[in-house]
């Protein structure tokens, strides 16, 4: 008569069959001890033997604070080199926006073998093609394997600089995975790699919650220069509009140069709107602060919303409405489709957009 197997052998002999049907891929994490647990109807303690099991085999490995994540398997003959990845990303450490999907890329490093190289351009308006180059001269002469880069914007030759990086890295065979946005405007396509959030399902999101709310006329704060994905935003606020059968000029695109200071006095005589959706949270919560400053009661006499979701949103006097990236989504993709970009350079270019989620606060109640 067969033994009949125990709960630790066949958790482990499950988690097995998963890992070698490629239900994850590497570097993902493992569900928690307590959903395996659950889902066999055994005890945290026999879960935890079973995994245990797969980590000496090294098939998984556990990390304090983070979890269970799959190792690459590989033949035991075989020794994989560690990349060396970088990143090139505007005004890195002086704005909240992509420190959060920098910060995922980085605890990705250990599971995926390879270490980051941090880097920014500093202040985007004091930007020299000079000073942009020398940092980029400084990943090729390091032999980096690949560059995460955010293209610049709102610089009137941003596109050529944009493109300028791109050959340069192309001609040293460095791949470069872009964040946010590509380095041509929609509905063009570079020969790059583009992670980023779905933006005129977001704008459409945005437009749809404010309609909602009873706007009927709608401005949309945007800068000169400003990146396709904002644009792609706008698009899809107009979407919503149109939907609603309500008239084109229900959305009226704002472009200003001017600071958030001096933008917020020239909405005080807009007495005509309901609402505004800014660019992005950074210029979101300078303008609120500035209208507030100037009497205008927010949402009572105007409604606001942003995006990107900066934690400093959720603590103005007036938390912000804004649409929250899937930031450690964006992390995974982009260091997967970068360990694929640097195994085959002639596969054709991917465009990867992830879902993100309204978060409703005050701004528009």
């Amino acid at each position: 008569m067969k033994s009949r197997k125990s709960k630790t052998q066949e958790i482990y002999e499950f988690l097995k069959q998963e890992i070698a049907a490629g239900t994850y891929y590497k570097g993902e994490l493992l569900p928690t001890d307590l959903q395996i647990s659950e889902e066999f109807n055994a005890s945290r303690p026999t879960v935890a033997k079973a995994v245990q099991k797969l980590v000496n085999e090294n098939y998984l490995r556990r990390k304090a604070g983070y979890g269970t994540y799959l190792m690459e398997i590989k033949d035991s003959s075989q020794s994989e080199k560690e990349l060396t990845l970088s990143l090139l990303i505007p005004e890195l450490g002086e704005t909240d926006i992509f420190e959060p999907i920098c910060g995922q890329i980085a605890n990705l490093a250990d599971a995926n073998n390879f270490k980051l190289i941090w880097n920014g351009f500093g202040n985007l308006q004091d930007c020299k093609i000079a000073h942009i180059e020398q940092l980029v001269k400084k990943y090729i002469s390091q032999n980096v394997d690949g560059v995460f880069f955010v293209p610049l914007e709102l610089l009137d030759n941003c596109q050529d600089i944009n493109q300028r990086i791109i050959n340069m890295f192309k001609k040293a065979d460095i791949p470069c995975v872009l964040l946010d946005r590509d380095v041509v405007d929609t509905p063009h396509k570079s020969e790059c790699d583009v992670i980023g959030i779905n933006n005129s399902e977001a704008g459409f999101i945005i437009g749809q919650h404010l309609l909602e709310k009873g706007c009927r006329k709608i401005g949309f704060v945007t800068r000169p220069n400003i990146a396709s994905s904002v644009n792609m935003r706008f698009i899809g606020m107009r979407e919503a509009v149109l939907q609603a059968g309500l008239a084109f000029d229900a959305l009226e695109e704002l472009s200003t140069e001017d600071s958030m200071e001096d933008f917020a006095k020239v909405l005080t005589e807009r007495k005509d709107l309901d609402a505004i959706a800014v660019y992005n949270d950074s210029a979101a919560v300078d303008l609120s602060i500035n209208l507030e400053r100037l009497g205008i009661k927010i949402p009572i006499d105007l409604k606001v919303v942003a995006f990107d979701d900066v934690k400093y949103g959720s603590l103005l006097k007036t938390p912000l409405t804004t649409f929250r990236r899937p930031y450690k989504d964006i992390a995974r993709a982009a260091v997967e489709v970068m360990i694929s970009r640097i195994k085959n350079l002639d596969q054709g270019p991917r465009k990867v957009l992830l879902n993100g989620r309204l978060i409703i606060r005050e701004s528009t109640q």
